[in-house]
């Protein structure tokens, strides 16, 4: 009679280890390396504010994106870096009052500043989710 009594032991510990093998899955895919899961914006808005900043500074899209350039009451112009390959047309005048659109199809990342006021700096990030945010610009004077 002690081979029953030894018996269910093993036999709770052989299922407890094959459950625990089997369960615990997830019904989510999991996330790619680098990755935050999360697709990249079509579009996005930059503020060209009084305040003399754009904002925010930094804005990420997909490849064939949008980037809506608002420009505030304070007249501003949007100059891409001439180096970047893929750059779409820069927003040259004096803008005030109205807003301006501008597809990204080339991944990348684009910086751009104002030229009637140096120290408004931003730029643009084209690609996956996996691109690293940039950090900094989007300051005034």
């Amino acid at each position: 009679m002690s081979q029953p009594r030894t018996i269910l032991p093993i036999a709770l510990t052989a299922l407890t280890a094959l459950v625990a093998a089997c369960g615990g899955g997830s019904s989510t895919s999991p996330t790619p390396t680098g990755g935050t899961g999360n697709p990249p914006a079509q579009t996005a808005t930059v503020n060209a504010t009084s305040s003399l900043a754009f904002t925010p500074g930094n804005v990420s899209v997909a490849v064939g994106g949008t980037v809506t350039f608002d420009f505030g009451t304070v007249g501003h112009n949007v100059y891409f870096d001439n180096s970047a390959a893929g750059a779409p047309a820069d927003i040259p005048g004096v803008n005030a009052n109205m807003t301006a659109t501008r597809t990204f199809s080339t991944p990348g990342t684009y910086e751009y500043s104002c030229h009637i006021h140096p120290g408004m700096k931003g730029s643009v990030v084209v690609g996956s989710s996996s691109a690293p945010p940039v950090t900094g610009g989007g300051y005034g004077y």
